[in-house]
């Protein structure tokens, strides 16, 4: 791997555990305000608080939140380069569609350490999954001359429908993806150590469990990380599971103690203030 890449990689997994924690704040640019960041820059500090590795955001929200990813010890950028309306329910869209928001060339200039972009399968028709595939190849090819890390989000939808947990469709884009290009990829669990441990073996590049909705319970959340690293898995990338919590901060310091500590789910739980334990 090139070292402008490598070093920018090193910042969103941890050198010494190899793993990393994403807080994801771009739901804004599918959803508007959600419940917990409607001002996404308040809660992007809160959640810092807590040493995330990195956080994940829009064009926008880089930009009007710049400081919080300067000086030492501060956390990564990954900027999302693309948008969909397939979560929206206000306004419910009458087609799916994904489009870019940004290139490569702006995650450089906004001081991005990485980006992201969706893989959908399921699509109407099998030429807009291509399309999306040639999109991805694209990117990767542009992210490589940048020395810039590419995540890819492989997701399966139906129209206006994501898809949780298939197995073998996860399998199928981990894989597709990581062959397009991808440097890391953020899948969803797919519910059981056996069948997330094959999608892991699926690519050859580091896995993040994708939070997806809230859980019932913190415990919840932090089992399914549990379980998702066994697999062998390599960090998170989690958004409502953290900034709607009521201790955001705790929330991410909860996850360290198990991503980059090996804790087990009852002393990361020892991390979050008495009330948001259950």
């Amino acid at each position: 791997m090139p070292s402008g890449r490598a070093l920018r990689l090193h910042r969103i997994l941890d050198p010494r555990t190899e793993r990393g924690i994403v807080v994801a704040f771009d739901h804004g640019l599918f959803l508007g305000p959600v419940p917990g960041v409607e001002d996404v820059v308040a809660a992007m500090r809160r959640v810092a608080e807590g040493g995330p590795d990195a956080l994940q955001v829009s064009p926008g929200a880089a930009a009007a939140a710049g400081a919080i990813f300067h000086g030492r010890g501060a956390p990564a950028l990954v900027l999302r380069l693309d948008a969909s309306n397939t979560w929206r329910s206000t306004a419910p869209p009458r087609a799916p569609y994904r489009v870019p928001v940004a290139t490569p060339a702006d995650a450089v200039r906004l001081g991005a350490d990485a980006v992201v972009a969706f893989l959908f399968t399921g699509y109407a028709e099998d030429r807009e999954e291509g399309a999306n595939l040639q999109d991805v190849g694209r990117l990767a090819s542009a992210c490589r001359a940048l020395g810039l890390p590419l995540v890819v989000e492989p997701l399966a939808v139906a129209p206006g429908k994501h898809l949780v947990n298939p197995p073998e469709v996860v399998e199928l884009m981990a894989r597709i993806a990581w062959e397009a290009g991808a440097d890391l990829l953020k899948v969803d669990y797919t519910g059981s150590r056996e069948t997330f441990s094959r999608v892991v073996r699926a690519a050859a590049v580091p896995v993040l469990v994708r939070g997806g909705p809230r859980t019932e319970t913190a415990a919840d959340a932090l089992a399914m990380v549990a379980e998702a690293l066994e697999a062998g898995a390599r960090g998170v990338v989690f958004g409502r599971n953290v900034w709607q919590h009521d201790d955001p901060a705790g929330m991410v310091r909860a996850l360290r103690r198990i991503v980059h500590e090996g804790a087990g789910v009852g002393a990361a739980l020892r991390e979050l203030a008495p009330a948001g334990r259950s």
